[in-house]
């Protein structure tokens, strides 16, 4: 009767432990010190105890340990325990023995998941130990045990497995190890590199909107590095990393199968693979120079071009470096000038898409519109006030019209605009919903002062404001109370708690910013006190009080409490006013401060009516005629601001005729 020979090699698995067991036993030496050992040692230091009240999750814990960890350990292990492939001897010898290479892979490959699942196993089992030991009930759950685990366990695996698969593809394991990461990171690199070129080649491409907060979830390795926060993993996610982890195991034992013994050494181990390598290789190395050549250059075409020119030659001759393992390449031009073809036909037929560019929905087309000057606030706000940031869309026909209008004018522009750093650059988003249920997205880097006419109805109009400002979308009903603090080195603040003077504040609020006009509120940006409600659960929203907002001034001059809600003439010691040739300065308050006390024509200003006067009528804006240095009462603090000729006070203009 024949004997059974059982799939389980006892001898091969000793093998590999005592070759690669070491990684394991660091793995697990490195979480006990991140977890049971950091909480016992906080344990012993009651002020540091305290401090864990404020954790979202384990992963909080010497948080840059562990995810080190996470993303190094993995792919270590797949280099040392996949390294017999890599050496022609080593090779030859493991697939002389009397195994399938199904057996030898899976017992290699499983081994390796074996030793990264037990560390975190073990170290989950003392946590669970420790925590009623040391009565951190208070600071984490059971639940956030077993999340940090899986986790742990499932992000490890993925980058496992990408290694196993790199494993398979080359034929040096220096190679397996920056491969893996390039693969790895490959899904985020690209899409950025992708949408950024296209920023660049497109007019108006709105780069930002594709490149949400989710791209960093599509590398295990980007994520890594949100894992201390504290939004949860979502299972949408987690269900991708694992069939990830699944597929890549499955590819990487079928192309083991199929793999020569001779590659070993290659860089690329399948010789259909090389030309892929080659010039995947030149197309990042390519598109990553011009990014860096247009960011330095800002925004130079040429330059740009030259980037491209320059990363496509380096990536190509660099590729080629490592395939023929010689730096004796640079007689391989063929390939290089196919490839500069190629692209440069590419980049032709993107810059001549101008149907794309010239692309503004017909009025009969729209059926709603966002325009923000802020895209963050519209694609990235998140948390408990994304509700008060986050524009709502405009569906009167005057204003589509005239944000149309806007938006021709633009392109009209494009030529003009000038997309280098300027203190006058805005960015304006724009996401038309069409009737159809499309959507038309454009992003635009523009000179704000071109388009103040074309803005200013839209910024004025009911609508646009109510679906922009934050005090619209706040409801009465859930403000525990309002704080108005006065800006500046001085402890005043006016607190309001009864439910009508909230009810009454909110209401004389909208009031001031519903008439507020474009004009004020470019020069009262940033100027006058702080309003910020208290929504309950630790909810805060801050807006500004500004001197435009006359109404509610004069409210809380009713109540007898302006004088403590703002900086008024009594907490400045005085006022110095000069007229200067602001557009020459490097715009330093203290250089500033300084021209004023030297020019003999400078105008003192000491009465405490005036003092609060000039407080009213003052801008932060720099670009005005007059400058003015506020010295406070208290030590040695003081403020620069600025007046135009509209706003100045008679007494000053007076002074400088």
């Amino acid at each position: 009767m024949p004997s059974k020979t059982s799939w389980f090699n006892k001898e091969l698995i000793l093998q590999i432990g005592r070759s690669t067991g070491w990684i394991s036993i660091v793995y697990f030496l490195g979480l006990f010190l991140t977890l049971p050992l950091r909480m016992l040692m906080m344990y012993s230091d009651q002020n540091r105890m305290d401090f864990n009240s404020i954790i979202y999750n384990l992963f909080y814990y010497d948080f840059p340990i562990q995810v080190g960890l996470m993303l190094i350990v993995p792919i270590l292990l797949a280099v040392f325990l996949f390294r017999f492939l890599h050496v022609k001897q080593a090779a030859d010898l493991m697939h002389s023995l009397p195994m399938t290479r199904n057996r030898i892979f899976h017992h290699y490959a499983l081994t390796g998941v074996v030793y990264l699942v037990v560390p975190v196993t073990i170290i989950t089992i003392l946590v669970l130990i420790i925590r009623p030991a040391l009565e951190l009930q208070s600071v984490f759950g059971i639940e956030d045990v077993f999340y940090w685990a899986g986790i742990t366990i499932l992000i490890d695996l993925v980058l496992y497995a990408a290694g196993v698969f790199i494993a398979m593809m080359t034929g040096i394991s220096a190679v397996q190890a920056v491969l893996s990461y390039v693969m790895l990171i490959f899904p985020v690199g690209i899409t950025m590199l992708l949408f950024y070129s296209l920023r660049i080649f497109l007019y108006g491409f709105p780069s930002d909107y594709f490149l949400r907060n989710d791209l960093v979830k599509m590398s295990p390795l980007t994520y890594a590095g949100l894992l201390d926060e504290s939004s949860p993993l979502k299972w949408s996610t987690a269900l991708i990393y694992i069939g990830l982890t699944i597929l890549l195991y499955v590819l990487a034992l079928f192309f083991y199968k199929k793999r020569n013994l001779e590659s070993a050494s290659e860089a690329i181990a399948f010789p259909k693979l090389r030309s892929v390598f080659k010039y995947g290789v030149t197309f990042c190395t390519m598109l990553l120079a011009g990014m860096y050549f247009y960011q330095i250059s800002n925004g130079g075409f040429g330059w740009t071009v030259m980037g491209y020119i320059i990363g496509a030659a380096i990536g190509y001759y660099v590729s080629e470096m490592v395939l023929k393992k010689t730096w004796r390449v640079f007689n391989q031009i063929k390939g290089l000038i196919v490839y500069s073809a190629v692209m440069t036909i590419l980049i032709m037929a993107v810059q001549l898409l101008g149907i794309y560019e010239n692309r503004v929905p017909n009025q009969d087309e729209i059926k709603t519109v966002i325009l923000t000057d802020n895209a963050y606030l519209y694609l990235y706000q998140d948390g408990n006030n994304e509700e008060f940031y986050r524009p709502a869309p405009l569906s009167e026909g005057e204003n589509i019209e005239a944000v149309r209008t806007l938006h021709e004018q633009i392109i009209t522009d494009k030529t003009n605009n000038d997309i280098r750093d300027n203190e006058n650059n805005r960015t304006f988003f724009f996401l038309y919903e069409l009737e159809n249920g499309r959507h038309v997205v454009r992003e635009y880097r523009i000179n704000m002062l071109r388009y103040q006419s074309l803005y200013k109805p839209i910024y004025e109009s009911k609508e646009y404001k109510t679906a922009t400002k934050e005090i619209f979308k706040i409801n009465e009903s859930k403000v525990k109370n309002i704080q108005i603090m006065a800006n500046g080195p001085i402890n005043k603040a006016v607190n309001l708690s009864d439910p009508k003077d909230i009810k009454q504040a909110i209401s004389i609020l909208r009031e001031d910013v519903l008439a507020e006009s474009y004009e004020d509120s470019l020069y009262y940006q940033y100027r006058g006190s702080t309003i910020e409600f208290n929504i309950g659960k630790m909810n805060y929203l801050a807006i500004e009080m500004k001197p435009s907002y006359t109404r509610f001034a004069e409210w809380l001059k009713e109540k007898n409490q302006l004088d403590q809600a703002t900086v008024t003439g009594e907490d400045l010691s005085r006022v110095l006013v000069g007229k200067v040739e602001l557009a020459n300065l490097e715009q330093d308050p203290a250089h500033i401060k300084e021209l004023i006390e030297e020019d003999g024509n400078s105008l003192e200003i000491t009465e405490t009516e005036k003092m609060t006067l000039a407080l009213e009528r003052a801008s932060t804006d720099s670009r005005h005629e007059y400058a003015a240095v506020f010295y406070y009462n208290a030590g040695h603090h003081y403020e620069v601001y600025y007046f135009d000729e509209e706003h100045v006070p008679e007494f000053v203009s007076e002074h400088f005729q």
